[in-house]
């Protein structure tokens, strides 16, 4: 079953980037354009529904900072992350981290209907370090959560789908006063002081359509709501191409070009870190 699952969504995912050729896959991809359609009609309408405070945005009363992109798949959005979470931390602020905690697996709650009746939170965040110790292992919480909470030993970690309970949670009890929303840019309820939008250099807008017939969880126009905008990958020479591109959907936010460069091989389960001299002359396939 989970050997079926995995060619499915193989197969889907060679469909989308137009890798299969075919009657089959041709027809599947017109299907798929018409449901992109209707996704971003439905994601636009979102949008306004909050702008005409028809959907009210919840208001935390600390800077809410969030880090998020366009498009689905990794855009280098941790390191990001990091850095801002030590940059804030070493100007005096008390840095909480939201993350929606993707692929995570919550323990069973023990609590239930009492609870519930009762008043109480029946589910309160997992917490994967409340800045002072790691308290949750990398199944749990999530690769990129876990990888955060071990690298920034000094800053809370939290997982929840809602992150404005998270984010009470982190300022009652942790006496946070600046959350950082990691992929926090589709997340309206809560309110943004700031959003910063990643860009990778080598698919900036992902093969151009929108979910489910492309990677673009929002049309490239909606780069109107950053405040800044970062190129991730970038290769050390200036994209003009595609700043001009961006331009047309933002004249105002700054735009920061940077590079991602390994560091060293760590272990997202036991933390361990190992030099990349590592991988010289190893095989590595999966």
């Amino acid at each position: 079953m989970g050997r079926s699952l995995e060619n499915l969504e193989q197969f889907a995912i060679d469909v989308i980037l137009e890798r299969r050729g075919g009657v089959r896959a041709a027809l599947l991809r017109s299907f798929l354009y018409l449901l992109s359609l209707i996704y971003e009609r439905l994601v636009q309408f979102r949008l306004f529904l909050y702008r005409k405070r028809i959907f009210r945005e919840r208001a935390l009363g600390c800077l809410v900072i969030s880090i998020g992109n366009l498009t689905v798949g990794g855009t280098g959005k941790t390191p990001i992350v990091e850095k801002f979470a030590r940059a804030l931390q070493k100007g005096g602020r008390h840095v909480a981290i939201l993350s929606r905690g993707y692929k995570s697996v919550p323990r069973p709650s023990k609590r239930g209907l009492l609870a519930k009746l009762r008043g109480d939170n029946p589910d309160p965040p997992r917490v994967v370090s409340d800045g002072k110790s790691l308290l949750l292992d990398s199944l749990t919480a999530g690769d990129e959560p876990y990888m955060l909470a071990h690298n920034l030993k000094s800053v809370a970690v939290l997982v929840d789908k809602d992150r404005v309970k998270s984010g009470l949670f982190a300022i009652e009890k942790m006496n946070a006063d600046t959350l950082l929303l990691d992929d926090g840019l589709q997340y309206l309820h809560l309110k943004h002081r700031l959003d910063i939008v990643l860009i990778d250099r080598q698919a900036p807008f992902g093969n151009e359509f929108l979910l489910p017939r492309g990677t673009l969880r929002e049309p490239p126009r909606n780069l109107r709501r950053a405040s800044y905008i970062f190129i991730t990958k970038s290769t050390g020479e200036s994209n003009e191409q595609l700043i001009k591109r961006i331009r047309r959907y933002n004249r105002t936010a700054e735009i920061i070009e940077c590079a991602h460069k390994p560091l060293h091989l760590q272990n997202v389960v036991t933390g361990e870190i190992a030099p990349l001299e590592k991988l010289r002359g190893a095989f590595v396939g999966s």
